[in-house]
């Protein structure tokens, strides 16, 4: 007989695949992505030509879900010749076999693996199929030769109704799969349907039944204790020795994606996991920290299918307590459509962890992964998608270490760093400073990278970066951020609890440590105005200060740390602001007018300032720049004056005694607005940003393309350009 596989990459239907060609059928395939687990015979792609000849089409599920009206899908359904895989394993491949299925939410592709190998160690030469690899096997199947099949039997789309099994193993069972039960109802009906497939000596084996025996195993977590304890039962059934048992469960090594290390080097190990169910999550990070209880943990998260973590969302509620950081990254869209309303920062809320990072791209998470893996013991990647590709490329930092300004910084550029410190603890912050003072090095504070311009020199001296990222309200109005928080993350908050004062500086990159270094400001506000403190940790003094407005003393994107005599003297670790109960009766910019008024709500003005700013300002996650790399030039009335009389368009307005030129303006009377030389341009939206425009800038020509621009503006104005953006080790 010969068979088509469509699908056949998918890690149950590989396995399968191989089953049906030891069985000595004639096995051909076919798959979207160009790199699978089974390797012969296969055609990328999809099309109703790979049918010829062909006596059985066999699908994955879903294929069914997502594309119903695929060609090749359609005359397979117009011979009357396609079945899903599970349903030409139970019907075809394993008519004559008596089966063992394995069922339940979590653990059975483990568990599956574990009972496959002790029917093997007691020479009972099993079949064996499951969703995972196993290294010993080389894929998700074995052929064997013996009266006994063991599948792992999933629930969605009721696939293991597909299975006839003697012996059921049921794991455990919870609401799972919301694309395709309506409630946990339709599941237990599901599996109660399963039980009344049962044939022959019809032996259940749930985890009610566990003697609650705590085995020798090489694989951590309790969940894998649960697991174990269900195979110990399965071999009570068949009589199979308990020693061998025994012996059998504490030689298994795992299976491939549940807690799979991929690498351990420079003191960091990276850990490949299949969970995607907030509970797999918790239950596999509970066992993660048991195993490394003095480890810093990070994991990182794919959430699996729009409709499944919108369904479960309130159930990751503390489900990431046992790490130090977690990021998650974009939704893996499943079997679903695309539904916007569903976002990493959805599931980083709900889980109530107090510090985490979200990613909407792949490539931004790899990117800012590169600058934080160094700081922890134990690095654990999950999710059921695409996140395994995220562990090759992690796996390949830790492998090549090689950490630059140009991942961490919003203008892509920067020469590598020899040593980079994460802090957010005290005594994070002193081995930062002792390591510095020790070999008699200088130190960095960076904040969010989005106001330097980093040399392309290598950086020989320590990087601090402060991380705590905890927002508190000491009362209504005077809110307490730390320095790790996202600026615009802080004017969202703010907003969102009806607070007035810092509605203007929406959309603002960077980081709320290094917002008054800058004094940043935008359409007429600057945090000078509800600037209350700050705390700092004073580097030579080795202790903790407080900063008031007047400390600081604040100027036009100046502060006292920009000055010799603080420069790098401080690290800030969080930033409090007195913000206001209404609005403010200043005047805000003429571009905000065509979206709001006098009536407009402190949301209405954030939102049309974050929609002014898409319309005119770039992107960093986009295209490399550091924001506004000019400041405005401050003149005096007389020089206002000529400046009028010869461009009557010029815009100037009033700053303290004297008058602020638009540089933007001066640049683009310049000509130089979207204009660029090799790597580096001005942004056709705004003519203040300078932009990596190709991605391949170094700092060099980025400075030397800002020089050009300041002598053509000095020549026709003669009025000089000050750099807003602070040049490091250059």
């Amino acid at each position: 007989m010969k068979i088509h596989m469509m699908g056949i990459g998918g890690s149950g239907m590989s396995g399968v695949a191989k089953l049906a060609e030891n069985m000595e059928y004639s096995v051909t395939g076919c798959d979207l992505e160009e790199n699978t687990a089974y390797g012969k015979n296969i055609f990328k792609g999809h099309s109703p030509d790979h049918l010829n000849d062909v006596d059985l089409l066999v699908i994955s599920p879903a294929i069914l879900f997502l594309n119903k009206n695929n060609p090749e899908l359609v005359e397979g359904q117009k011979r009357g010749i396609v079945m899903t895989w599970e349903e030409f394993l139970g019907k075809v491949l394993l008519k004559d076999k008596k089966v063992i299925a394995i069922a339940g939410t979590h653990g059975k592709s483990t568990t599956t693996a574990m009972a496959g190998k002790l029917l093997i160690d007691a020479g009972l030469d099993p079949i064996v199929v499951l969703g995972a690899i196993v290294p010993e096997w080389n894929g998700s199947s074995r052929f064997g030769k013996g009266e006994w099949a063991i599948v792992e039997a999933d629930e969605f789309n009721n696939n293991f109704l597909n299975y006839h099994p003697e012996i059921l193993v049921i794991n455990n069972i919870e609401f799972d799969h919301p694309d395709f039960f309506k409630n946990e109802e339709e599941v237990l009906e599901s599996f109660e349907k399963l039980k009344a497939n049962m044939v022959g000596q019809k032996t259940l084996i749930s985890e009610k039944d566990s003697k609650g025996i705590h085995f020798k195993l090489q694989i951590i977590g309790e969940h894998n204790q649960k697991n174990a304890n269900m195979v110990y039962l399965l071999g009570k059934e068949l009589k199979i020795d308990e020693d061998l048992i025994k012996k059998s469960l504490s030689e298994f090594k795992g299976i491939g994606r549940r807690m799979e290390l991929i690498v351990d080097e420079n003191g960091i190990k990276v850990f490949d996991d299949y969970a995607h169910h907030p509970t797999a999550i918790k239950t596999t990070l509970e066992g993660v920290r048991e195993k490394y209880p003095d480890a810093k943990i990070l994991v990182i998260n794919e959430p699996h299918g729009f409709k499944r973590t919108k369904a479960l969302l309130s159930e990751y509620k503390g489900v990431f307590d046992s790490a130090d950081k977690v990021i998650i990254g974009p939704i893996f869209p499943a079997r679903d459509e695309i539904d916007p309303s569903v976002t990493p920062q959805n599931v980083a809320l709900a889980s109530g962890h107090l510090d985490t990072l979200t990613f909407n791209s792949s490539k931004e998470l790899i990117a800012n992964c590169k600058l934080l893996i160094v700081n922890y013991d134990v690095v654990v990647i999950m999710g059921a998608g695409k996140s395994y590709l995220w562990a090759k490329e992690i796996g390949k930092m830790i492998n090549s270490p090689s950490l630059s300004f140009k991942n961490l910084t919003t203008f892509r550029v920067g020469g590598k760093i020899k040593h980079y410190y994460e802090v957010k603890t005290i005594e994070e912050i002193e081995k930062a400073i002792d390591f510095a003072k020790e070999n008699k090095l200088q130190i960095f504070v960076l904040g969010g990278g989005s106001d330097i311009l980093v040399s392309d020199k290598d950086f020989e001296d320590v990087v601090i970066k402060y991380t705590g990222k905890n927002i508190s309200k000491i009362e209504e109005n005077i809110i307490t951020a730390e320095a790790g928080v996202l600026w615009d993350d802080l004017v969202d908050y703010s907003v969102k609890k009806e607070l007035w004062g810092m509605e203007c500086l929406s959309g603002i990159p960077g980081t709320v440590g290094a917002s008054p270094i800058q004094n940043i400001g935008a359409y007429g506000q600057e945090i000078s105005e509800t600037f209350f403190e700050l705390k700092a940790y004073d580097i030579e003094k080795r202790k903790f200060v407080i900063f008031s407005k007047e400390d600081c003393k604040f100027g036009y994107r100046e502060s006292i740390f920009k000055q010799k005599t603080h420069w790098q003297k401080y690290i800030i670790c969080s930033v409090t602001f007195k913000l206001n109960y209404k609005k403010s009766e200043k005047q805000i910019y003429e571009s905000l007018k065509d979206f709001v008024d006098e009536n407009s709500s402190v949301g209405d003005i954030r939102e049309a300032v974050l929609r002014t700013r898409s319309q005119k300002l770039e992107n960093p996650n986009e295209i490399g720049n550091a924001g506004s790399f000019f400041k405005n030039p401050v003149i005096s009335s007389k020089i206002k004056e000529e400046l009028l009389k010869q461009y009557p368009d010029a815009k100037i307005f009033p700053f303290e005694n004297n008058y602020k030129v638009s540089a933007a303006w001066l640049i683009e009377k310049c000509g130089w607005k979207g204009k660029s030389d090799g790597n580096v341009g001005v942004s056709s939206k705004h003519s203040l940003i300078i932009v990596n425009k190709t991605g391949n800038a170094t700092a060099m020509e980025i400075y030397d393309f800002s020089e050009t621009i300041i002598t053509d503006v000095y020549k026709k104005f003669n009025i000089h350009l000050e750099r807003e953006v602070q040049l490091i080790n250059f």
